[in-house]
């Protein structure tokens, strides 16, 4: 009897794999959120392309961007990221009138929403100027 049992089971999941997975909706993944920008001059501009992953099953309607500071500017390659599909969110960061340890956050909200669906971080040390010593 168990024999069958455990039979019935495997058949059922061989013909319908969907049973017993829950609907996720769409879930950003980024393998690398930190980016290290490492030690600068003032005179620095740093870019890096976050690449963002849905590993969801619905498409993730991207709200605004935004970051903690007006030094770093940012833009999406695309607003609607479907599932399996990948986006590019650019980050220029200015280190000019910055010095010191610098940790730009970046935040990407859904359309619908303020909290953020994924954060992104954008970190390292800015020296002085000779002028300011």
């Amino acid at each position: 009897m168990k024999f069958i049992t455990h039979y019935a089971l495997l058949v059922m999941c061989l013909l319908f794999p969907s049973i017993g997975k829950a609907v996720e909706g769409a879930r950003l993944v980024c393998d690398a959120p930190v980016f290290q920008f490492g030690r600068v001059d003032q005179s620095a501009v740093i870019t890096n392309v976050f690449v963002i992953r849905n590993e969801g099953d619905t498409t993730f309607v991207a709200g605004m961007p935004r970051t903690t500071c007006s030094c770093t500017k940012v833009r999406l390659s695309k607003r609607m990221i479907g599932p399996g599909e990948t986006a590019g969110l650019t980050a220029v960061f200015t280190a000019e009138r910055r010095s010191g340890e610098q940790r730009k956050t970046i935040y990407l909200p859904a359309f619908d929403s303020e909290a953020p669906a994924i954060t992104f971080y954008m970190q390292g040390f800015v020296e002085p100027s000779a002028e300011s010593h």
